[in-house]
């Protein structure tokens, strides 16, 4: 499942990228960390999840199986948590390869046995993500270029199609992510996190408090990043882990910047530490309602965060028509 099938204009190029290029809507799957909440309440503080991989990675794996059997194109490992320095804070730094290679294999084994031909890819998840942390206690930007370059091409070379940089807030950590996800070769997809600012008209970067000058407009932060975007680059913006309503506006100001892929995978719910309360989170045709209405307004990527899981992910591919 990787960009080794990529043809040119082969019609039956079953590539990604082309896929997009063509203007095809796909189906990113759910949450993968408030799934194993919800199942058996392994969200850990310390590194989001990221545990399972070595004490329940056959939960890992049925997670995974049932976003494939509620219709998900792409498949996002669980790597959300696994670059080198959030894994060595929650003190499993020990594992990297070992965490970061099994995500992909399970991600991979799911798509393997499903029981349709037709394409499915894998998204390799980066972020920095660490709860109860705060910039001064990231690394440095020498070793954070080290550990998203260590990362992301650890995760192309296990086949991952896609390298998706999640909750980006930070210019400046945003810009180290991407440098070291271009350099892969692999298509991009920048995960801005956003809220609403002071006046509820503008949209902000959310967790402004790890950035040196606070929370940015999103029509601020985009353009700041890409413009570190080498030519050439396969890139597509996303707005993801944000409200349904913070969503929607930010689709606006995505397009009136951007002309390339958009994507969209929201949260649902509320989280009070250290768990996401699923009463809280939309039915699931709710979402497939609000999905058909962004897939209208030309986002080709639409998919769930935090408290969106199996039966979002299918009630979203019923409103997409996507068979």
């Amino acid at each position: 499942m990787t960009d080794t099938r990529l043809s040119g204009g082969n019609p039956n190029d079953w590539s990604l990228w082309t896929h997009l290029q063509r203007g095809q809507r796909l189906l990113l799957d759910g949450a993968m960390g408030t799934e194993l909440d919800r199942r058996a309440g392994l969200v850990e503080k310390r590194g989001w999840a990221a545990g399972a991989l070595l004490t329940h990675p056959e939960l890992v794996r049925a997670i995974h199986d049932d976003y494939v059997a509620a219709g998900a194109d792409i498949h996002t490992t669980q790597t959300f948590s696994t670059a080198r320095h959030v894994l060595e804070g929650a003190g499993w730094g020990e594992h990297f390869e070992t965490m970061n290679r099994r995500a992909v294999r399970l991600c991979r084994e799911a798509l393997a046995a499903a029981k349709d031909p037709r394409p499915r890819w894998i998204a390799g998840s980066i972020s920095t993500y660490a709860e109860g942390s705060n910039r001064d206690q990231l690394p440095n930007a020498t070793r954070l270029a080290a550990d998203f370059a260590e990362q992301a091409h650890l995760l192309a070379a296990e086949g991952v199609d896609l390298l998706a940089l999640e909750m980006l807030f930070d210019v400046e950590v945003s810009r180290l992510a991407l440098r070291a996800a271009v350099a892969t070769g692999r298509p991009v997809m920048l995960g801005f996190t956003c809220r609403w600012g002071s006046d509820r008209r503008t949209v902000e970067t959310r967790r402004g408090e790890l950035s040196t000058r606070g929370p940015l407009p999103l029509a601020e932060a985009l353009p700041a990043v890409l413009a570190d975007a080498p030519a050439g680059a396969r890139l597509i913006v996303a707005i993801m882990h944000a409200d349904f309503d913070v969503t929607s506006a930010a689709i606006d100001v995505v397009q009136s910047l951007w002309r390339g892929p958009i994507a969209v995978y929201p949260n649902s719910g509320v989280y009070l530490v250290p768990h996401w309360q699923f009463d809280t989170v939309c039915a699931p045709e709710i979402f497939g309602g609000l999905a058909a209405d962004w897939a209208a307004r030309g986002v080709q990527i639409i998919g769930g965060c935090c408290g969106l899981g199996p039966a979002h992910v299918r009630a979203a591919r019923v409103s997409l028509g996507l068979g």
